[in-house]
This record gives structure tokens, C-alpha cells and sequence, in this order.
């Protein structure tokens, strides 16, 4: 069947094809001097996904914990934390998809998805912007490359 989990990984490599095109010199920038840098925007994006989780599906958090406030992650810490975030969203989404609710949320499993998917787009358009606006372009095959995944990929596997 390709409902949710199909949906969630997709965004999750569509996540990792940008995080992994971002070299050392973009990990820092930002679009502007108070805005989050490019790290500090995949810390938010996992720290969200431990939001929902706690809220709507402690059983899936296991030991995983948010990124502080001001705190600057390097890439292998933002990379093991969007694994495990990941994994852990894809199980609660295969969870929701098959009691056909979501506890605490008010529309149901698509709008859910829906909103997780859109909430993690803007911050993939704020990654690329601080990049742009730093001069740091990034290969067609991960532009590109991002918006292929949704109509190529097969379902049923994430990349890592």
C-alpha cells in the first residue's frame, strides 16, 4: 500500500539529498544575521518531529532528545538525529495509519502527514535561500533532484 510511510520517506530523502549537497562552507550561513543557520535549521526540523512525537506518540521516542536552544550541531550529530527522527516518525506513521487517527490532532493521518511534510519544505526553502544568499550554489542533481524523488522513487525503503 502506499499511503503515509510512503509519503514520510520520500520527505526524509528528499531531507537528505539537500542536508548531504550542503558543503562545510554552508553549514553555518544564514539568511540574515538573526535568522537560523543552515545547521540550526535541521536541529529545528528534528526538534519539531520530537514536538509531535512526545505529544502524540511517546512510545516512539525512545532515547532520542531535542537540540538546545543556541546550540551548534555539527553535521554527523544533525545527520545521526535525523536518522533516528526518521525511523522513529516512520513507525508512529505506520502506527496512525493503521488505528486511522492521530491522538491530539484534529484532522486526520493525510492533513497530519501533510502539515509534517509542508513544515519540513519551508525549512528545505530556508536552507536553500541562506545558501543563495551566501553565493553557494548547489548541483542541478540536488535541486533537480529533489522534486524527482517524489515521482520516481519506489515505496517501501528509506535511504539509510
Amino acid at each position: 500500500m502506499d499511503g503515509l510511510v510512503t509519503g514520510w520517506e520520500i520527505n526524509c530523502e528528499v531531507n537528505r539529498l539537500l542536508l548531504d549537497g550542503v558543503p562545510a562552507a554552508g553549514w553555518e550561513v544564514g539568511f540574515s544575521e538573526r535568522t537560523r543557520t543552515v545547521a540550526s535549521q535541521w536541529a529545528h526540523v528534528h526538534n519539531v518531529r520530537l514536538y509531535h512525537l512526545e505529544k502524540r506518540g511517546k512510545a516512539f521516542l525512545g532515547a532520542m532528545t531535542t537540540f538546545p536552544r543556541g546550540a551548534k550541531p555539527t553535521r554527523k550529530q544533525i545527520e545521526r538525529s535525523l536518522d533516528a527522527s526518521d525511523a522513529a516518525m516512520g513507525r508512529f506513521l505506520a502506527e496512525v495509519e493503521e488505528l486511522g487517527t492521530v491522538k491530539s490532532w484534529p484532522n486526520g493521518p493525510a492533513a497530519f502527514l501533510g502539515y509534517l511534510c509542508a513544515h519540513e519544505a519551508h525549512h528545505r526553502g530556508l536552507v536553500l535561500a541562506s545558501l543563495r544568499l551566501a553565493g553557494i550554489k548547489l548541483p542541478k542533481e540536488v535541486t533537480y533532484g529533489m522534486w524527482g524523488l517524489w515521482s520516481k522513487r519506489r515505496a517501501g525503503r528509506l535511504p539509510r
